[in-house]
Order: C-alpha cells, then structure tokens, then sequence
C-alpha cells in the first residue's frame, strides 16, 4: 500500500487506526478532514494504494471514484447546508491521486476561496467546527445515504 516517500501513502496505512480525521473507507478510496487545513466541511478524497494521476487508477477505483465523489458532494450540502460543493485535484503537492472538495467558508467564493485554501489561508481555519462537521459527515455516510443520481 505503501510508495516510499509518499505522505498521502502513510495516511492511507492510517487508516486502520482510530484517528477522529478519517470519516470513510471503501474498497479503494479513503475520505479524511482536509490534511492541511482544518476548514469545516472540506474533505480529502485519495486512493488506498499508490497511483500518481486519474490516468494511473484501475478500472474498480475510476468506477467507484464517480459514485463516492456525488456521495460525498450530497453528504457536505445535506451536513453543511451550502448549495454549492467545490472540488479540486493538482496533485502538485503529492504525486498521490486525490481530490479534495468541500463547501465555500465565510463571503470567498470560487477562485478566491480556492486560492486561499492553497495558501493555508489560516483566517479559514476552524478545528473545533471542522472537527464537530466531519463527525457529522461520517454519521451521514455511514447512515447508508446515497445521492440521486
């Protein structure tokens, strides 16, 4: 499961501990609180092995990627209330498939509050909700919720 070197690889082998951050496991993704920036409702979702790009997933993780990621948008608008769920994947900062999606925070919207969260912008940030909503999404995703497709 492990690549040498990779930070999202180690996380993925977190997993089986009872870290508060991991909100889901499926057979090839993992879903986490945002990794670098503790901001209410932004959730990471990356692959359990290591695979560098979209082009690099097998055929079970592209399939079951579509599914989770409508999942999880719908789980966010149901916990958080926001009508619009973002979603990004540079990969520029682990060569580690993953994408990361959430709702707008406080009055950023679009590039601006993407751009802020590539900053770590720490105005954001909010560990105490980011905490209280990601429990909020793990009981919402483990409750069997699935979304309308």
């Amino acid at each position: 499961m492990t690549s040498d070197g990779c930070l999202l690889c180690v996380r993925a082998v977190a997993l089986a501990d009872t870290h508060p951050g991991w909100l889901l496991r499926t057979g090839h993704w993992g879903v986490s609180m945002h990794p670098a920036l503790p901001v209410p409702g932004w959730v990471a979702v990356q692959t359990l092995r290591h695979a560098e790009s979209l082009a690099g997933l097998n055929v079970a993780e592209a399939a079951e990627l579509g599914l989770l990621l409508a999942r999880l948008s719908a789980a966010i608008t149901r916990v958080t209330g926001s009508a619009r769920v973002y979603s990004y994947a540079l990969g520029e900062g682990s060569p580690h498939t993953h994408v990361l999606l959430g709702p707008p925070q406080q009055d950023l919207r679009g590039a601006a509050f993407v751009t802020g969260l590539l900053r770590r912008d720490a105005t954001l940030a909010d560990e105490a909700a980011a905490l209280r909503v990601a429990r909020e999404l793990a009981g919402d995703l483990t409750a069997g919720s699935t979304p309308t497709i």
